[in-house]
């Protein structure tokens, strides 16, 4: 009987590990292959003949994933890795598309929590009204065009304005940016000279007093010679607490309109807004003035119970949104947060004491970062009462209605 010779299983090549520290890794060899960092979900430092540079992979639904961190410190990825772990996601197909780059971006963002609900809509806007005719182009296609990117930078901005072309140009370059980032290295860099962003200068946007008078009320003579009464004062409750509230916090119009009772504490005077551009919650101490204000309002029979501090008066248990009033005469929401910043740099407030006040990042100098905000808010007080004084005075002239309810 013959003998038959019985294969032995191949032994799987074992893992190789380093520590994940900076040290390890600048001892790794190079051209040693790819090695585990210990400890940190997914991540890899791959040695090649004359570079070491990390990845991260996460298998997905049966499909393993990698995404290109490149050459960066040990410390650098282990930070990228953490952030990024619970947003991988199996990339698009092979030539992608600018469209589906663009919904795959906005996915990530959302899962990551750095992209507002307003921020998602204004790309899609943009892609579908501004970039229809390049949703199907890859995006290799697209980094060597720089003829085709430099001729839609023109179009944008001669049909467009300035504005609108640096929206679209920033669209397309983070989309990109972050494709080649993540999933395709290989990808040619961004021709940012050839889609540069316009310089456009901040616009004096605050209010003057007359101005700010003529918010709160002003008697306007028609064409055919009768006076009307325009401005704030003119409006229902519920919309006059709301450009209050603009006014007296200089908060952007979406923080405001989703704002809940349960975010206002009257008795310790303070508003946390949620709902935020970058998604940064932030509180504030609002002033005696506002404070008053909001009370009132709450307790007002013409006012419907509601969870939202600001109910819709058109559909049952939701919320303004995109409050305007140009017919009334009042400008745009956004000026009143141009004319809070105004005002707090005229009663000489500090940088910080802006920031924190307007829910900016405190970031821009070492010392900042040991800030605390949630520790500081009420020392913040005379500031939003500074304000709102210097706001009750201007509008005194109408009578001490200002502070009323009525």
């Amino acid at each position: 009987m013959a003998a038959i010779p019985i294969r032995k299983p191949e032994l799987k090549e074992k893992t190789k590990l380093v520590a994940a520290n900076q040290k390890a890794m600048d001892a790794l060899p190079l051209n040693s292959g790819t090695w585990r960092v210990e400890g940190v979900p997914g991540l890899y430092v791959r040695c090649r003949a004359t570079s070491k540079s990390f990845m991260q992979q996460r298998r997905i639904d049966g499909v393993l994933v990698k995404e290109v961190l490149g050459q960066i410190t040990m410390k650098q990825a282990k930070e990228k890795a953490y952030e990024r772990w619970n947003g991988i996601e199996p990339p698009p197909d092979e030539g992608v598309r600018l469209g589906s780059a663009v919904e795959a971006y906005i996915r990530n963002r959302l899962i990551m929590k750095k992209m507002a609900a307003s921020t998602e809509d204004l790309a899609r806007y943009n892609l579908e009204h501004y970039l229809a005719g390049w949703k199907s182009r890859t995006l290799e296609e697209i980094g060597n065009d720089r003829t085709g990117i430099a001729a839609l930078h023109q179009r944008l901005t001669e049909k467009n304005g300035r504005a609108k072309c640096n929206q679209v140009v920033r669209l397309v370059a983070a989309v990109y940016r972050w494709h080649k980032d993540r999933f395709n290295e290989d990808l040619p860099d961004w021709p940012r000279k050839v889609a540069e962003i316009h310089d456009i200068p901040a616009r004096d946007w605050a209010y003057s007093e007359t101005e700010l008078k003529a918010w709160w009320y002003a008697a306007v003579k028609t064409k055919a010679g009768e006076t009307i009464e325009q401005g704030v004062s003119t409006l229902g409750p519920i919309k006059r607490m709301w450009w209050f509230t603009a006014l007296f916090t200089g908060a952007r119009k979406g923080s405001i309109e989703a704002l809940k009772w349960v975010d206002v504490d009257l008795e310790k005077k303070t508003i946390h807004f949620r709902v935020t551009k970058g998604n940064r919650p932030y509180s504030i101490a609002v002033s005696d003035a506002l404070a008053e204000l909001l009370g009132d309002y709450r307790k007002r029979s013409d006012v419907p119970p509601s969870d939202w501090v600001f109910p819709s008066n058109v559909i049952d248990g939701a919320h303004l949104k995109d409050v305007k009033n140009p017919n009334e005469g009042v400008g745009p929401a956004h000026r009143l947060r141009h004319t809070f910043r105004t005002t707090l740099a005229q009663l000489g407030a500090t940088r910080d004491q802006a920031r924190m006040l307007m829910g900016h990042s405190l970031g821009g100098d070492v010392s900042s970062d040991y800030i605390t905000s949630s520790l500081v808010v009420e020392s913040l007080r005379p500031v939003t009462n500074a304000v709102a004084k210097r706001y009750v005075e201007i509008l005194s002239h109408h009578g001490p209605k200002v502070l009323k309810s009525e």
